[in-house]
């Protein structure tokens, strides 16, 4: 059985989710303590709007899996339990549709946004990594991406879709007279911080400075878009110079503290300082906005900026859960049929042997005599009878749906489960 556990950014404020950020590292250690309680495989999907953990199970232990789950997860990251209010559990169907829904983009903050699938191809190749895969966790994921291509390929869900970084360079449009001419500084030279960087360019902002703790990766992206990179050792002073500050580091701990900005605005003359923070867990610390004329925004403020473009595009969303729903009903006809591959294996070696038997027989009651022609015969009604087995079973269990039918007919052929 397939199961979800998750959080997003509708279920959980940034204050919960940052508990459950998982970088490779926290996921190497946490799976394999999963594995050694019947799961089958495990699959972490860990972004800046949620963590989702999709694992494989045996039949019928689907509600013990998750009581372990969440054992494992609120003792490893020492939260109250009390925080599962925040979590959604799915199952088989339906948290097959959610994760097609999500490499679609029809989850996401920004409705079609793309990021999503690398972050998805992601969590599958850290899975492959470290040994934490299924064949059914590999051919669902599969699924996803071919979901997510056909919904981006036949409708206009992604045409003119915006990105979280897209979103922070809006508000900060908003917030600050004149971007283009504002000294900016961006801290973090990844994905998300190069998305920034695009969009900063497209408002005309040329003045640009960015950070990285490795400086070669901040050299590498200011290169490319013609800005100014830093040594990360050089923050205060560049806080000190810039009106505008834009986080996106994998940081687990805050970059910007209370004591930091006070130095900085003693040292600014106390003019305005605006951080946008698009870091799960959060680069800016909590009480840095408790400071005179410093005004913080995290992930969870952009919500406002993306509502205005969802109008434009809501009219595709039908279009694209047609296309999601075929291709769950494809993925579950193949999932669900494995439930019948053990007993189309021991209804074949079943009617093999009485063959055999039979056919043994046969042939001595001969005396010698060219059988050839019988055994061929023999193997021919064998097989026509295994086929036509195989067919009914199909049709009787609905393709392996009804799990009751197959006990039935493992009883009726006196087949072993």
């Amino acid at each position: 059985m397939i199961g979800l556990l998750g959080l997003n950014h509708k279920s959980a404020p940034i204050s919960i989710r940052e508990k459950f950020v998982f970088c490779e590292e926290d996921i190497k250690r946490f799976v394999p303590s999963l594995l050694e309680q019947s799961f089958r495989g495990v699959i972490i999907l860990s972004t800046c709007n949620r963590t989702e953990f999709y694992f494989d199970v045996p039949d019928n232990s689907i509600q013990g899996s998750f009581q372990k789950l969440e054992n494992e997860l609120f003792r490893s990251r020492k939260t109250d339990k009390n925080v599962v209010a925040h979590f959604y559990k799915k199952q088989d169907d339906e948290a097959i549709n959610h994760l097609f829904r999500v490499s679609s983009g029809l989850d996401s903050m920004a409705l079609g946004e793309y990021q999503i699938v690398g972050q998805l191809k992601d969590g599958i190749n850290i899975s492959e990594k470290h040994g934490f895969l299924s064949p059914v966790l590999i051919r669902l994921f599969n699924k996803a991406f071919e979901a997510g291509k056909k919904v981006r390929t036949y409708t206009e869900l992604s045409k003119g879709a915006i990105s979280v970084s897209y979103a922070a360079v809006e508000l900060a449009g908003k917030k600050l007279q004149g971007l283009a001419s504002q000294p900016i500084l961006l801290i973090g030279a990844g994905q998300t911080g190069e998305l920034t960087v695009q969009n900063l360019k497209k408002k005309g902002c040329n003045q640009f400075t960015i950070i990285n703790r490795t400086y070669e990766k901040a050299c590498e992206l200011a290169e490319r878009y013609n800005g100014e990179s830093e040594e990360f050792n050089n923050l205060l002073q560049l806080l000190a110079q810039n009106n505008l500050v834009i986080c996106s580091t994998a940081s687990k701990k805050a970059i910007i503290t209370k004591e930091l900005v006070e130095q900085v605005m003693e040292e600014r003359g106390n003019t305005p300082l605006l951080f946008i923070d698009l870091s799960v867990p959060r680069n800016v610390a909590r009480d840095v906005e408790e400071i005179e004329n410093v005004f913080v925004y995290d992930i969870d403020a952009l919500n406002a900026i993306v509502d205005e473009t969802f109008e434009k595009r809501k009219g595709e969303i039908s279009k694209a859960e047609e296309i999601i729903a075929e291709i769950v009903t494809e993925f579950t006809n193949w999932h669900c049929s494995r439930n019948l591959t053990p007993t189309f294996q021991n209804i074949s070696e079943n009617f093999q042997e009485i063959n055999k038997k039979e056919l043994e027989g046969f042939i001595k009651r001969q005396n010698g005599h060219d059988t050839q022609n019988a055994s061929a015969y023999a193997e021919h009604i064998t097989n026509k009878f295994i086929r036509l087995m195989i067919k009914n079973v199909k049709s009787i269990t609905d393709n392996g749906r009804k799990q009751e039918y197959i006990n039935l007919v493992n009883q009726l052929f006196d087949i072993k489960q």
